[in-house]
């Protein structure tokens, strides 16, 4: 069974979830210390933000994203939904206007908890003089070795913000579960 859905509303969808899950703190975080993915981008405006959102850039994860959204176990299914989006290109989008997709992301059982401490954690990195541009990198590194666990433990363990991320979100997991 499919979904026809409007490409506008499956753009809308992405941002909800993000939102839901709290990814535009750690946005935010990287946005005041001088960074961002849309860093360069036509369509960017200062002071207002993006001007012509499209399926590719929604779709779209740095490794802090990436790296948060797998935490919350929410990373497959999310890539499992832009898959199914024809048309994505670099900051364009040849998507047609209806698509049909097999589901959309059930948005009940998230919350922005996990995404606001993360945040925190960050802009204390940034603080004390941590690089995120150097941090997306490892973690899109650490992301890539998932598939060898061996090697995925081993960076996971000697990565250090990293390592304090997924502690933040594992003690946040067993708050919500207790």
């Amino acid at each position: 069974m499919s979904i026809e859905i409007k490409r506008v509303d499956i753009i809308q969808h992405g941002v909800k979830v993000l939102q839901t899950v709290g990814s535009h703190h750690i946005c935010e975080v990287c946005i005041k210390s001088g960074n961002s993915c849309c860093k360069g981008c036509e369509f960017l405006q200062d002071g207002i933000g993006c001007q012509n959102r499209n399926t590719s850039c929604t779709a779209w994860l740095c490794g802090l994203q990436k790296f948060f959204l797998n935490e919350i176990g929410l990373l497959d299914e999310w890539e499992n939904l832009w898959e199914q989006i024809p048309g994505q290109c670099f900051r364009k989008d040849n998507t047609p206007e209806t698509i049909k997709i097999k589901s959309l992301l059930n948005l009940e059982d998230l919350d922005n908890t996990v995404g606001k401490l993360i945040a925190e954690k960050l802009e204390l990195f940034v603080k004390e003089g941590g690089n995120l541009d150097q941090l997306k990198l490892s973690l899109d590194l650490l992301l890539s070795l998932k598939t060898s666990s061996r090697a995925y433990n081993y960076y996971k363990h000697t990565i250090d913000p990293i390592h304090h991320l997924v502690v933040i979100a594992n003690d946040v997991k067993k708050q919500e579960n207790d």
